[in-house]
């Protein structure tokens, strides 16, 4: 079974030109190494310079800060979502699914962005592609509950509760190991064993 990812359009303005194209991919890519060494603390100053173009760029593409993290949390759960793409098509499911928020989990551990950015519901792709990803993971889910490899009385939500809290906590206590985010991740996929 072939699967693919739905992808809303960058800008509905209208198609973009390459090099602004490009502009914003660099800035995208530089933002995230600035955040990873300085935090989500850091300026639009330094993503500019690490980026080689001016400030009036940054927010040519990005009104403000937010919308920036918005642009990142986007790349990085578009990829979490082609990872769930690949596990749906898996024939452990219950497998795919350790492995589909294992892979999540150490990609979140270099940046842990507050948890008001991810939840704030005010950015259209970024709510677009957690939409498509809560159902392909739900999807996931009942396929490693009828494998008998999730017990029968849990649901994705509390899988999303626990998950998320613990990425959560790790973000908030400053923990970049990607080694703990994999067992922990561990320790919640075990809890959900029947």
């Amino acid at each position: 079974m072939s699967r693919t990812v739905d992808r809303s359009p960058i800008e509905l303005g209208g198609p973009r030109r390459a090099d602004g194209i490009r502009n914003r991919e660099k800035v995208i890519a530089a933002a995230e190494q600035v955040f990873v060494e300085q935090g989500i603390e850091a300026g639009i100053p330094e993503i500019a310079a690490r980026a080689g173009v001016g400030k009036g760029t940054v927010y040519r593409n990005f009104e403000s800060k937010d919308d920036l993290v918005a642009a990142i949390l986007v790349l990085r759960l578009g990829k979490m979502e082609e990872d769930l793409i690949v596990a749906l098509d898996q024939p452990d499911p219950g497998r795919a699914m350790r492995d589909v928020l294992k892979a999540a989990a150490v990609r979140s551990s270099a940046i842990g962005f507050p948890p008001g950015i991810v939840l704030s519901g005010q950015h259209a792709e970024l709510e677009a592609v957690k939409n498509r990803l809560k159902e392909r993971m739900k999807t996931l889910f009942a396929e490693a509950q009828k494998a008998g490899e999730v017990r029968p009385d849990a649901t994705v939500d509390e899988l999303f509760v626990l998950f998320g809290g613990v990425c959560r906590a790790l973000a908030e206590s400053g923990d970049t190991s990607p080694k703990a985010w994999s067992r922990h991740t561990d320790l919640v996929v075990d809890a959900f064993r029947p």
